[in-house]
């Protein structure tokens, strides 16, 4: 029995469809049922009903839930306690890609980490964030910068890094230039054009209650540049997550989402003095981020 049968347990058993698990495991069905066989044949003991239509526990099954996550957490918890003992100086960061993109704070955060940990090399990928943001910062990163659409497990640290604000760019020939901020409720029947980065954050916010989705015109773009001609004729508008030079600055509007702030997830119980620093760093420069902003 190992770390990676447990999770594919406790996956399936919260989820009761193997296609939705293998998705959220990253991993094909095939080797998602491969995993629970083994595990299965290991137990001697069916864990799980299949049928076409459904699939649901055992009695042993449900029983073996609450050891399953006492074994798979106290695995996780184990290798947190070792990292300190690591000889590696390498720290892996998972970054959203809109960071390395367009924000004008990623080379200064690059820079002060550098500057205060020189004896570390820095990795940064910005493969999407894991569910389970534990078994992430366990296997595969040391840090992360996320929007926490969900909850977190006791042992990850979320530490507030950024208060999202969102700008609303339109010319002035669009009949809400005029207001100085906008509402969501204030967009119904208006196109809006957004770039197919913040995907996630224009999901998250279609489904808050009382927003006037169902007439807005939301619009993926691949760019700005691909739609300059009709926000100048006043035919929509562009959502940005800060004022670019892109448009000039009388153009932007702030626009109220209903989002949370933007954290750094760490663990807990990390005993290696970097990773407190790492917060540090992040928590100072994402402070000092007006600076490296347009006016």
């Amino acid at each position: 029995m190992n770390d990676h049968q447990l999770l594919c347990f406790l996956t399936v058993q919260r989820i009761l469809n193997f296609t939705a698990a293998a998705k959220e495991l990253y991993c094909t069905q095939p080797a998602l049922s491969y995993q629970i066989r083994s595990l299965e044949k290991e137990l001697d003991l069916t864990l799980f009903e299949r049928s076409t239509t459904r699939v649901v526990l055992t009695a042993a099954g449900r029983a073996f839930v609450p050891h399953a996550e006492q074994l798979y957490r106290g695995i996780l918890n184990a290798r947190t306690a070792l990292k300190g003992f690591s000889a590696g100086h390498t720290l892996t960061l998972r970054l959203p890609p809109v960071l390395l993109q367009h924000d004008p704070i990623y080379p200064v955060l690059m820079e002060r980490l550098h500057t205060v940990l020189p004896g570390h090399e820095f990795r940064v990928d910005t493969a999407p964030p894991r569910m389970n943001a534990h078994l992430m910062l366990c296997t595969e990163a040391d840090a992360a910068v996320v929007l926490p659409f969900g909850s977190a497990q006791p042992e990850v640290e979320r530490t507030p890094i950024m208060h999202n604000t969102f700008y609303l760019a339109l010319a002035p020939e669009h009949p809400l230039y005029p207001r100085e901020s906008l509402q969501l409720a204030d967009l119904a029947g208006q196109r809006v054009y957004y770039e197919p980065l913040y995907q996630e954050i224009v999901d998250y916010a279609g489904v808050q209650p009382g927003m006037p989705f169902s007439t807005m015109e939301w619009r993926s773009v691949e760019n700005y540049a691909h739609v300059y001609t009709e926000l100048l004729a006043g035919r929509g508008m562009f959502l940005f997550p800060m004022r670019y030079s892109a448009y000039p600055a009388a153009w932007y509007r702030q626009v109220w989402l209903p989002l949370p702030d933007t954290v750094l997830l760490t663990l807990r119980d990390d005993p290696r003095p970097e990773i407190a620093t790492l917060r540090r760093v992040f928590t100072e420069v994402y402070g000092e981020r007006i600076k490296a902003l347009i006016p």
